[in-house]
């Protein structure tokens, strides 16, 4: 019965740790703010590229929800993200599969490859 007991505090425990493996809202918009941004830098200097609409898009990013998060990695987690943007006045809602990771204490964002 104690073995019992003992497994089952420590399944609880490992389903604690990994609900906390995955990025709150705020921190997912954070992540992929950030990573859209190293983007935006990078293609800067491509001819035709529209860096000004694509700051305010990053700018005004938000995640409205995080679904089917699975670990991708050891230190990694995949989700589907449900994220709001204006994108040249318009506000546009869309579902991509994301991966989050941190690095440093705070969580950072892979971008898919385009």
């Amino acid at each position: 019965m104690k073995k019992l007991i003992l497994a089952l505090g420590l399944a609880s425990c490992g389903a604690v740790a990994y609900a906390q493996q995955a990025p709150t809202r705020e921190q997912a918009t954070q992540a992929l703010q950030n990573a859209m941004h190293k983007e935006i830098q990078a293609m800067n200097s491509q001819q035709g590229f529209d860096g000004p609409s694509a700051t305010n898009m990053t700018r005004s990013l938000e995640v409205r929800s995080l679904s089917n998060c699975t670990a991708s990695g050891a230190q990694s987690v995949a989700c589907d993200v449900t994220t709001a943007a204006d994108v040249k006045g318009n506000r546009r809602e869309g579902t991509h599969r994301y991966e989050f990771y941190q690095q440093g204490g705070r969580w950072e964002a892979r971008l898919p490859a385009s």
